[in-house]
């Protein structure tokens, strides 16, 4: 059992400024102003055994160290890793033993691992300062302070939804978390914890990175329109390998995947003048070993969708100002080569190198300035599989909105193997353009609303003429 958990074997698998940063401590770049430097490549949602995930701190973040990741964030549940705390293994459960022995042969010198008077193993779990002693390397690997705030919220008529919001940078759970009811709307969820992860992060004089996570999960549980309330928001998850959402009855083939959410959450910002929204891709991996209790190619799975940023240096105050400046790209299973925007021509430029075998598309993506802001379809929908008793939880209303928001304006592919050099220069009716590159190839994750195939995406720009 052990073999198949060596870490040496397991499963293998920038842009430019929009305008001001809006957020506290958020550095302000000129429209079309880069942060410099080169391209690194890092991940901003995983666990450990700190909360859910199925790996130990150290197992977790050698995982990603070791597949040439520069950076990495682990973001357990409503805990940032400090302090003392062990985790309890059940002898009796073989999923758990096997990451055990595991992590006793590839950590022999920091596993520490105690039997209690119940039989249990207790393991004791490395801290974030200790972590970095063991992982980081000037140059080649920084750990990022991070957490993930889980709530959860219910309203009058009984219906649940689950807002999960990750932060970076900010080495604190703030008490709201601690202590938010459900009695809430979202929009006002979002609001209220971005706030506490904004005040947290101006006491320690930082700047904060506030990710909304997986709005779809688990049945449209965030709306376009919560993120439309909370302008100040600026990154959200475009692209998430850990979560598996649910079909919707009653929902069009493409009526609101995380694509079409972004377009219509922007159209709205650009046109009232506010910070557009940055797209962001994870992993939110729990899963690191091919136990049995794993679910391939399905949910919390590694190495499916990442971040590609541009920074001047490899540190956490360099990355999180460049993500802030919107200059990174989101990748799934494929990265752009380069990507820049010249605000003064409004024109965004993009390559892409060639794969064997495989032909590669640039699109170009933009909202019109005359949109309408009615919906053309109200959808209330429903999860098939929902217990008769618990229908009213899940129970939803999606509006649709119509031509206009997210049109793909212009699409270029390349000949078999060649790489693809593209360029849209903006129409003065249009709002804000973005790309996205598509490879016909299958990605690691199949979940539905997923996408089909590898994608990458840059990141939105105004259109200030």
């Amino acid at each position: 059992m052990s073999a198949i958990l060596n870490r040496r074997n397991f499963i293998k698998g920038g842009m430019m400024a929009t305008g001001a940063v809006a957020g506290s401590g958020c550095a302000s770049l000129p429209q079309g102003a880069s942060s410099g430097g080169r391209f690194y490549k890092g991940q901003f949602h995983t666990h450990t055994w700190w909360s859910d995930g199925r790996a130990a701190p150290e197992q977790a973040v050698a995982f990603y160290k070791e597949r040439g990741y520069d950076f990495l964030g682990l973001t357990d549940h409503n805990v940032y890793a400090r302090g003392i705390r062990s985790k309890k293994l059940k002898k009796d459960n073989v999923n758990d033993m096997a990451i055990l022995d595991a992590y006793r042969r590839d950590f022999p010198k920091s596993a520490v691992v105690k039997e209690n008077q119940n039989g249990e193993f207790e393991v004791e779990l490395k801290t974030v300062a200790q972590l970095r002693e063991m992982f980081e390397e000037s140059g080649k690997f920084v750990l990022l302070d991070g957490v993930e705030g889980t709530t959860r919220v219910q309203n009058a008529a009984g219906v649940v939804n689950q807002v999960h919001m990750s932060y970076l940078n900010v080495p604190q759970v703030p008490e709201y978390f601690r202590k938010c009811g459900t009695d809430c709307t979202v929009a006002k969820r979002i609001a209220e914890a971005h706030k506490a992860v904004a005040d947290a992060a101006k006491r320690f004089g930082r700047e904060e990175m506030f990710i909304l996570n997986h709005p779809i999960w688990t049945w449209y549980d965030v709306l376009a329109e919560d993120l439309i309330a909370n302008p100040e928001v600026r990154f959200f998850e475009v692209c998430n390998g850990g979560s598996p959402y649910a079909p919707g009855r009653g929902v069009l083939k493409n009526g609101m995947d995380n694509d079409i959410f972004w377009d219509v959450v922007n159209a709205f910002r650009a046109r009232r003048g506010q910070s557009l929204l940055y797209g962001v891709g994870t992993d939110d991996s729990h899963h690191y070993f091919g136990t049995r209790d794993y679910v391939p190619a399905v949910h919390c799975i590694t190495q499916n969708a990442w971040c590609k940023v541009r920074s001047k240096e490899l540190s956490q105050p360099a990355l999180i100002s460049a993500m802030a400046a919107g200059d990174f790209a989101a990748c799934e299973g494929v990265e752009p080569e380069d990507f820049s925007f010249d605000p003064s021509t409004g024109t965004l430029e993009v390559s892409v190198a060639g794969a064997k075998d495989v032909c590669r598309t640039i699109e170009f993506v933009v909202s019109k300035k005359d949109f309408s802001e009615k919906p053309v379809k109200t959808l209330e929908i429903l999860p098939p599989d929902a217990p008769a008793d618990r229908k009213s939880r899940f129970r939803r209303k999606v509006n649709l909105y119509g031509k206009g928001i997210g049109q793909v304006v212009k699409s270029v592919t390349g000949m078999l193997g060649d790489s693809v050099r593209a360029s849209y220069r903006m129409e003065p009716d249009d709002l804000y353009v973005r790309a996205r590159i598509k490879s016909p190839e299958h990605p690691r994750a199949r979940a539905y609303q997923h996408p089909k195939c590898l994608m990458a995406w840059t990141q939105p720009y105004l259109n200030v003429k």
